[in-house]
């Protein structure tokens, strides 16, 4: 997919604008995510999570991301402070912003269709802390 140019004066005002098919998706151990829109301001993913599946801990030391659950039911993973374990269950309906530095995971307790929206999306501003392939999260008391 092109990137869309939003810098351009002329975009949407005096043309009109093109249409462009989203990313392939990309398969993931966990289920895949389709990148729908990317610019160099923000960026729009549909990512769809098998049920009892989670992602890798991580933290992004720019992006700003803000989830839609669109189906299903979500349980974020945080680590916060000192290494202590939180989690917060998001429904179908719900929202939830999580800013620059807060380490989160996505665990699906069920099929789980989530709507990401953030700012501009890097691969080397997302950075590692657990691989969700061999570490099991669990909530500090």
């Amino acid at each position: 997919m092109e990137k869309i140019n939003t810098m351009d004066n002329n975009y949407g005002i005096n043309s009109i604008p093109e249409t462009y098919k989203p990313f392939s998706p990309l398969k993931k151990y966990w289920g895949e995510i389709t990148t729908l829109i990317s610019t160099e301001d923000y960026c729009l993913k549909r990512i769809f999570m098998k049920k009892d599946s989670q992602s890798s801990l991580e933290f992004h030391v720019n992006k700003k991301e803000s989830y839609y659950i669109e189906s299903g039911k979500l349980k974020i993973g945080f680590r916060i402070g000192r290494a202590i374990n939180k989690s917060k269950i998001i429904n179908k309906g719900e929202v939830i912003h999580i800013n620059p530095g807060l380490m989160h995971m996505r665990i699906a307790l069920e099929d789980t269709v989530i709507i990401e929206v953030s700012t501009k999306d890097s691969d080397s501003d997302s950075h590692l802390v657990e691989d969700g392939k061999k570490y099991k999260f669990k909530e500090d008391k």
